[in-house]
């Protein structure tokens, strides 16, 4: 996927989770801490391929958790989209480690 493709997807995940919040109120501001905390959003175009990847997955994550707590939407999409992000998130973590060394 090509990045702007991946920050349209961002922008949809957050348009998501405004319905989310919309329908369930603020009790569901809890799931999404770990993608508030990244401070990665869909109009930061200067951040890498894989930092937006990384806040989709965990966007995903915390919106089918969501749906799974309050909708029909089975626990084990929430847990697969979270192990992915988490591989991500460690690749993320190589690659920085990787440009650090080079500077």
């Amino acid at each position: 996927m090509h990045k702007d493709e991946l920050i349209q997807l961002h922008q949809l995940l957050v348009y998501m989770r405004k319905l989310l919040k919309k329908r369930y109120g603020d009790s569901i501001d809890e799931y999404f801490t770990s993608y508030d905390r990244l401070k990665i959003y869909p109009h930061h175009i200067h951040r890498t391929k894989s930092e937006h990847t990384y806040a989709i997955f965990l966007l995903a994550s915390a919106i089918a958790k969501v749906l799974s707590e309050y909708g029909n939407v089975p626990r084990s999409v929430s847990s697969r989209l979270r192990s992915s992000g988490e591989k991500i998130e460690r690749e993320l973590v190589r690659q920085r480690r990787g440009n650090n060394k080079i500077k």
